[in-house]
C-alpha cells in the first residue's frame, strides 16, 4: 500500500450502532492517525447465535454515516462461531486486502500487551498448560471455565517461565487472568491477537478501553441523564456509553403495534444512545417494524427439530452428539428459540452455545472456513475512492461489489460459502417482510450503500 495512507480495520457486529461505536471509529482517526477505516462486520446474524436486530444494509449505512470508509461482509457461519472462529474469520479477512495497518478494538483491560501474552501461551500451549486444562475440562467445567482456570494456575508458577521465556513482564497477570477472561471483549481481544500470531499477519493490535455499562446492563429513563457524552470533554467519553444489549432490550421490552416501536419515552432514550448521523436510520426502521428479535425463529426452529434425527441433528455446526440426543429427548418440552435453548443448556454449554447451534440447524451451516476467502462490499463512502483502489491493488481475495460477478470471481468453495450466505439473508428478509408487511427483496437486488 502507499506509504503515506494508514489504514485501520475494526470488527463488528454493531447490533445495534450506537455511541460507543461511533467514538471507537473516531479514536481510530484521530489518536491513531488512521487515515481510512474498514469494517468487517457480521451480516443479518451474530455470534450469540441470532439474528441481528436491524438488517445488514441498515447498519452499514449508520456505520458509514458516522466515519466509517468501507463495510465488509463477514460470511454468516463466520459470524455465527465461536468467538475463535469469528476472530479468525474477521482478521483473514482484513489480512486478505492487504492494505490493512491496525486492528482496534475495544476491551475492559485496555492493555494490549497483557492481552498479546495470554494470546501467545494460547498459541503455543504449553505442555503444562495443556495438562491444566485438561484437567479442569475432566472436573465438568465448560471450557472458558477450564482455560480461565488453567491458565490462572499456569501463570501462579514462576517455574513455567525460564530463562529468556521469563523477564518478569508477566507478573502482573498472575492475579489478572481470572479478571480479563471474565469479561466479553477481553476474551474477544484476546482471539484477535491469537488470529493475528496463526496467520503471521504484519497487522498490529491496538486496544483502547471499554467502559460504561457492563454487557447486560439496562436503559431506562431514570438513568438518562447518566448517559450523556459531552465531546469535549477531558474525560474518558467511553466511560458513560450504553451497550448495544440494552438498547436491544430496551426495543424489545417495548415492541407494540404488531412489532412496530412506538414508544416515544424509548424514542428519547434512544436518541441519546444513538448517534444523530445514524439515528434517522434507526427510527425509520423500528417504526416501520423492519427488525428481527428472536422470536421470528420459534416457528421454523420447531419445523426443523421435527424434520431431523440425532445424526442428521449432530451434522451441523456446534452441534455434538450429546446435544442432538438432547435436542431429540426434549423434543416435546422445546416450544420457542430461546426458550429452548434456556431447556437445552447445561454446567458444560451455555446458552449462547445452544443458540449458535441452534441457528445452524436452522440455517443448515455444518462447518465454518478457516480463512474468508473474499470481501463482499455492502458500503463505502464516494470520498474513499482512493482506499478501494488500493485495495483492488494489493489484494490477495478477490473484492465482490455485485453478487452477479461472483461466479466469476470465486472458486467453489467461496461460492457454496457465499451462497450459504445467500440463503441465509433472504430468510432473514422473508422474516422482515412477513412482519413489516413490505415487499421482500431478494439478496440479488439489494444495492450497496454508498454515501
Amino acid at each position: 500500500p502507499s506509504e503515506y495512507m494508514r489504514t485501520a480495520g475494526i470488527i463488528a457486529e454493531y447490533n445495534p450502532f450506537h455511541r460507543g461505536h461511533e467514538y471507537q471509529i473516531q479514536y481510530t482517526k484521530e489518536k491513531l492517525g488512521a487515515d481510512y477505516v474498514i469494517i468487517a462486520m457480521s451480516g443479518d446474524y451474530v455470534q450469540r447465535g441470532t439474528p441481528a436486530l436491524l438488517a445488514k444494509h441498515a447498519r452499514a449505512d449508520m456505520a458509514l454515516r458516522c466515519g466509517a470508509d468501507l463495510v465488509l461482509e463477514l460470511p454468516v457461519s463466520v459470524c455465527t462461531a465461536s468467538a475463535e472462529a469469528f476472530a479468525m474469520g474477521g482478521v483473514s479477512l482484513l489480512d486478505g486486502l492487504g492494505v490493512v495497518d491496525l486492528l482496534c478494538f475495544g476491551s475492559e483491560s485496555g492493555e494490549i500487551s497483557a492481552l498479546k501474552e495470554l494470546a501467545e501461551i494460547l498459541v503455543e500451549e504449553p505442555e503444562k498448560y495443556k495438562t491444566l486444562l485438561r484437567n479442569f475440562l475432566s472436573q465438568g467445567l465448560s471450557f472458558p471455565v477450564a482455560r480461565s482456570q488453567a491458565l490462572t494456575e499456569y501463570f501462579k508458577n514462576p517455574r513455567n517461565f525460564s530463562g529468556d521465556d521469563f523477564d518478569g513482564v508477566l507478573t502482573p497477570l498472575f492475579n489478572e487472568v481470572t479478571r480479563i477472561l471474565n469479561t466479553p471483549n477481553n476474551i474477544l481481544g484476546i482471539e484477535y491477537c491469537k488470529a493475528l500470531l496463526r496467520l503471521g499477519s504484519s497487522i498490529r493490535p491496538v486496544t483502547v478501553r471499554r467502559e460504561g455499562m457492563g454487557y447486560h446492563d439496562t436503559l431506562a429513563s431514570n438513568n438518562l441523564s447518566d448517559l450523556r457524552f459531552d465531546p469535549a470533554s477531558d474525560t474518558d467519553p467511553d466511560s458513560d456509553f450504553p451497550s448495544a444489549c440494552a438498547i436491544r432490550k430496551l426495543i424489545c421490552g417495548t415492541d407494540k403495534n404488531g412489532g412496530k416501536y412506538s414508544d416515544h419515552t424509548g424514542y428519547d432514550i434512544l436518541a441519546s444512545q444513538i448517534p444523530s448521523d445514524a439515528f434517522d436510520i434507526f427510527k425509520k426502521v423500528l417504526s416501520s417494524g423492519e427488525f428481527l428479535t428472536e422470536d421470528a425463529l420459534n416457528s421454523i426452529l420447531s419445523y426443523c427439530l421435527l424434520q431431523k434425527n440425532v445424526s442428521e441433528l449432530a451434522s451441523f455446526l456446534d452441534v455434538s452428539e450429546n446435544l442432538a440426543q438432547r435436542i431429540v429427548n426434549q423434543k416435546n418440552l422445546l416450544q420457542g428459540f430461546l426458550q429452548s435453548a434456556s431447556v437445552l443448556k447445561t454446567k458444560e454449554l451455555t446458552q449462547t452455545r445452544i443458540q449458535r447451534a441452534l441457528l445452524h440447524i436452522i440455517l443448515g451451516i455444518h462447518q465454518v472456513p478457516d480463512n474468508v476467502p473474499y470481501a463482499r462490499v455492502l458500503g463505502f463512502r464516494r470520498e474513499s475512492s482512493s482506499l478501494l483502489k488500493e485495495i483492488k491493488t494489493n489484494s490477495c481475495i478477490p473484492v465482490i461489489t455485485k453478487l452477479a460477478d461472483a461466479p466469476s470471481l470465486l472458486d467453489c468453495q467461496a461460492q457454496e460459502l457465499l451462497k450459504e450466505t445467500t440463503f441465509a439473508s433472504n430468510l432473514y428478509g422473508s422474516l422482515i417482510a412477513q412482519k413489516s408487511g413490505r415487499k421482500f427483496i431478494h439478496e440479488y437486488e439489494k444495492q450497496i450503500v454508498i454515501i
